[in-house]
C-alpha cells in the first residue's frame, strides 16, 4: 500500500479515531453523571407519587410504588418517629442515614452518604410533606453501586463495540481506498500506454465525478492523437505520391533539355514552362499542407475587420482573368455591395478556392455566379456554377483532407475552406447535381454601420 491509497487509508483511520474519541468523551466519560442524573429524577418522581398516596392514606398504592421504585423507603415525622417504611428501627432507621439530613426545612433535597456500620455508599432523596396533619419526611435511598455497576457494564460493552467497529472500519478503509484509487491506477496505465504510442486506449470509468471527466478527456485526447497520427500517415503517403509525379515530370523535361541541341526556341520554352508549372503545383501543394496544419493546430488568429464584400470578390475575380483566358467561362456577380465582418485575407482564400473548384468543374463553357442574400444579421454568400456536378454519395467527403473527387489538385482546397469558415463560426453547405452544377453557401456577419 503506497501513495494515495495509503493516504486515504490513514485519513479514514484518523477521522474514525476522532469520531470515536468524541463519542467516548460524550458518552463513556459522562455516562456516570448522566445515569446518576436519571436515577435522581426517577427517585424524585417516585417520592412525589408516594407522598401523595400517603397523604391520601392510600397505603396500597404507596406500597406498590415503593416496590416499583426498587428503593429503600421510610417515612419519619419531624419528631423522629418512624411511621412508615420498608425497614425497621435500626441505625439511621435501618438505612444508615444520618439524622442531621432530616433536620432540614427544604421541600426536596438530594444527598449522598455512607452507611456508618457497613460502609455502603448510598444516594437519598428526601421530600417534606404532611402526613395526617404532621410534618413528615419521605426518604428513598439506593446504593450508589447500582449506578456505578451499570456504568461499568456500559463501558465494557462500548469497548467491545469499539473493537468490532475498528476491525470493520479497517476492512472498509482498505476496500474503499482501493476502490477510490482504482480509477487513478487506470488513468495512470492509460497515460503510460499513450506515452508509449498505444493510442487504442479506451477508459471506462463511471464515478460521476472529476475522475470520470478526466477519463473522458483522456479518451478524447487518445482519439485526437490517433486522428493526428492517421493524418500524419496520410499526409506522408499523399505528399509522397503527389510529389513523385511532378518531380518525375520535371526530371524528364530537364533531361530532354540536356539532350536537346537544336535551336528550336519554341520547344525549349515549352519544356521549361511545363517544368515551371509542375514546380508551381508542388509549391501550392506544400503551401496548402502548411496552411491546413496551421488551422488545425489553432495557431491562426482571426483579424476581424469590416469590409465591402463586392470589393473583395472583384479582386479575386480579377486575379483569375489569366486563367480564364481562352476559355468560354463567364463569371457574374450579383447583390454583393454589402459590408461584412471577417478576416479579409482568409475569406479571400475561401472565395479563391471555391472559384478555382468551379472553374475546374467546367470542361468547355459555362457560367459561374457569385451572389449574396441578406438574412437577418447575416449575409449568405453563394458561389454556384454550371459544371459537371458531384455525385450525391460523394458530397459527404468533399471536406475531407486529400479527398479528390476528380483525381485533380491536392484535395486540400475545401478542407482549408472548412477550417476558415469554422474559425468564423459560419454556417456552410454544398449542393450539387450531376451535369447541372454545384452551389456552395456560407454565411458572414453583417457589419453594423
Amino acid at each position: 500500500m503506497r501513495g494515495i491509497r495509503k493516504k486515504l487509508f490513514i485519513t479514514y483511520l484518523i477521522i474514525t479515531g476522532i469520531i470515536f474519541l468524541l463519542f467516548y468523551l460524550s458518552q463513556v466519560v459522562f455516562i456516570g453523571k448522566i445515569y446518576t442524573y436519571y436515577k435522581i429524577n426517577q427517585l424524585k418522581n417516585y417520592s412525589l407519587k408516594i407522598a401523595n398516596a400517603l397523604a391520601k392514606n392510600d397505603d396500597k398504592t404507596a406500597n406498590e410504588l415503593m416496590e416499583e421504585s426498587n428503593a429503600k423507603v421510610i417515612v419519619v415525622t419531624d419528631t423522629g418517629n418512624l411511621i412508615f417504611g420498608t425497614h425497621g428501627n435500626g441505625q439511621g432507621y435501618g438505612i444508615g442515614l444520618p439524622k442531621t439530613y432530616l433536620n432540614t426545612d427544604e421541600k426536596l433535597s438530594v444527598v449522598e452518604f455512607t452507611h456508618p456500620s457497613i460502609g455502603v455508599k448510598s444516594l437519598a432523596v428526601i421530600r417534606s410533606f404532611l402526613y395526617n396533619k404532621q410534618n413528615a419526611k419521605l426518604v428513598l435511598t439506593i446504593p450508589l453501586s447500582t449506578i456505578t455497576d451499570t456504568t461499568v457494564i456500559f463501558k465494557s460493552e462500548f469497548l467491545l463495540m469499539l473493537l468490532i467497529c475498528i476491525v470493520v472500519i479497517i476492512i472498509m478503509s482498505i476496500v474503499m481506498s482501493k476502490k477510490l484509487t482504482k480509477p487513478i491506477d487506470d488513468l495512470k496505465y492509460a497515460a503510460q500506454n499513450i506515452a508509449s504510442g498505444n493510442l487504442d486506449v479506451k477508459l471506462d470509468i463511471n464515478t460521476n465525478d472529476e475522475l470520470e471527466d478526466l477519463a473522458m478527456s483522456m479518451n478524447s485526447m487518445a482519439e485526437n492523437l490517433s486522428k493526428a497520427e492517421k493524418f500524419k500517415r496520410d499526409l506522408i503517403a499523399n505528399i509522397t505520391h503527389d510529389l513523385k509525379t511532378p518531380l518525375g515530370l520535371i526530371k524528364g523535361y530537364c533531361e530532354m533539355l540536356l539532350d536537346f541541341y537544336g535551336e528550336d526556341k519554341e520547344k525549349r520554352n515549352k519544356y521549361l514552362n511545363a517544368a515551371l508549372d509542375e514546380v508551381d503545383r508542388m509549391s501550392k501543394m506544400i503551401d496548402d499542407v502548411l496552411s491546413l496544419s496551421k488551422f488545425q493546430s489553432g495557431l491562426v488568429k482571426l483579424k476581424i475587420s469590416s469590409f465591402n464584400l463586392k470589393s473583395l470578390v472583384d479582386d479575386v475575380v480579377l486575379s483569375f482573368e489569366p486563367l480564364l483566358h481562352g476559355k468560354n467561362i463567364n463569371i457574374v456577380t450579383e447583390n454583393l455591395d454589402v459590408i461584412v465582418n471577417g478576416d479579409v485575407e482568409l475569406l479571400r482564400r475561401v472565395i479563391m478556392n471555391l472559384l478555382s473548384n468551379s472553374i475546374k468543374s467546367i470542361s468547355e463553357s459555362g457560367l459561374i455566379t457569385i451572389s449574396s442574400i441578406l438574412e437577418n444579421n447575416h449575409v449568405k454568400v453563394i458561389v454556384s456554377d454550371t459544371g459537371k456536378g458531384i455525385e450525391r454519395e460523394k458530397l459527404q467527403n468533399v471536406f475531407k483532407k486529400f479527398y479528390k473527387g476528380d483525381n485533380k489538385g491536392t484535395g486540400l482546397g475545401l478542407a482549408i475552406v472548412k477550417e476558415i469558415l469554422d474559425l468564423h463560426g459560419s454556417e456552410y453547405k454544398i449542393d450539387s447535381e450531376i451535369n447541372k452544377g454545384t452551389s456552395f453557401y456560407f454565411t458572414l456577419n453583417k457589419a453594423d454601420i
